[in-house]
């Protein structure tokens, strides 16, 4: 193979079905020039790179395996990924998310029309049969946005290869969050274009995730705010905190009139929009609704 222009990192463990669609959708890009890196997290003894559906796509040459097996985190598979990554361009796809065909192209395509280090893009949202399409409204994101509005997750970072940036290893979650703003520190970019089309497919799921455990998620979303939002203005680090209080209270045994509060300052200082978030973290703590929410 040429030297590949793109590196897709896929960490996994190899416990999840859905890896098999994961790569399937990683090896459909048309773009041809890419190396997929599977960072394999699995521990000792595991056998899923045998199981037949992932062997024959392992054996593909554009798949290159990096054994990690260390279980220390996302985070920390994702650094081993960036050190075994070859090519000038790095994205990352989780192993129970999905890529659209045209995901890395249309990408590189902008990162090479703005000449940005950094690009992010649309992702659509399937809970069950629900739809949601997220970050398809606009191309491109600045000033405060970048901290209360782009959606900076794993899956939709599309990046150059940065020498000495890594991820926050000691967070279990907001560690993608505070990597974008970790990138947008060492490069100096305070504008971030965005394909607006749902280029990713986000799937959620009722099994074990990082955000599910609140302290991680407290973590993540304090040191988001003491470390990465001192660059923002007052308003946008206020709606930051605002939101974290509310994540807290939806993952905490907390009693329900403390929502109303927060809820009221939250809209008050970030707008109407927040409300979702509000509704969001209610409908988790009813039992009767939260197999339909996103956490």
């Amino acid at each position: 193979m040429n030297p590949p222009d793109v590196s897709l990192i896929l960490p996994t463990r190899g416990e999840r079905p859905s890896l098999v669609a994961a790569l399937q959708s990683a090896l459909a890009q048309d773009f041809p020039a890419l190396e997929i890196v599977v960072v394999d997290d699995a521990p000792a003894g595991s056998r899923w790179r045998q199981d037949p559906a992932c062997a024959s796509m392992l054996a593909d040459p554009r798949v290159r395996v990096v054994p990690f097996g260390q279980g220390r985190g996302c985070a920390a598979a994702k650094n081993a990924g960036l050190r075994a990554a070859g090519g000038r361009w790095v994205c990352y796809l989780d192993d129970d998310n999905e890529y659209r065909p045209d995901k890395i192209s249309a990408q590189l395509a902008l990162a090479n029309a703005t000449g940005c280090p950094l690009v992010l893009c649309g992702l659509e949202l399937r809970v069950g049969v629900r739809r949601r399409h997220r970050q398809v409204d606009r191309d491109r994101f600045d000033g405060d946005r970048l901290l209360t509005v782009a959606v900076a997750d794993t899956n939709v970072l599309f990046h150059r290869l940065q020498a000495g940036l890594q991820w926050d290893e000691s967070l279990g979650t907001g560690d993608d969050a505070c990597f974008f703003q970790a990138f947008l520190e060492a490069t100096g970019e305070r504008s971030v274009p965005n394909v607006p089309r749902p280029l990713v497919i986000y799937h959620a799921h009722c099994g074990q995730r990082a955000n599910r455990n609140p302290m991680s998620h407290y973590r993540g979303q304090r040191r988001l705010l003491v470390r990465w939002s001192r660059g923002y203005g007052r308003q946008a680090r206020r709606t930051l905190l605002l939101r974290s209080l509310v994540a807290r209270w939806k993952f905490q045994t907390g009693h329900w009139a403390r929502i109303v509060p927060l809820a009221c300052r939250l809209v008050n200082v970030g707008g109407w929009r927040e409300w979702r978030l509000v509704v969001n973290a209610v409908g988790v703590r009813l039992p009767v609704v939260r197999q339909w929410m996103v956490t």
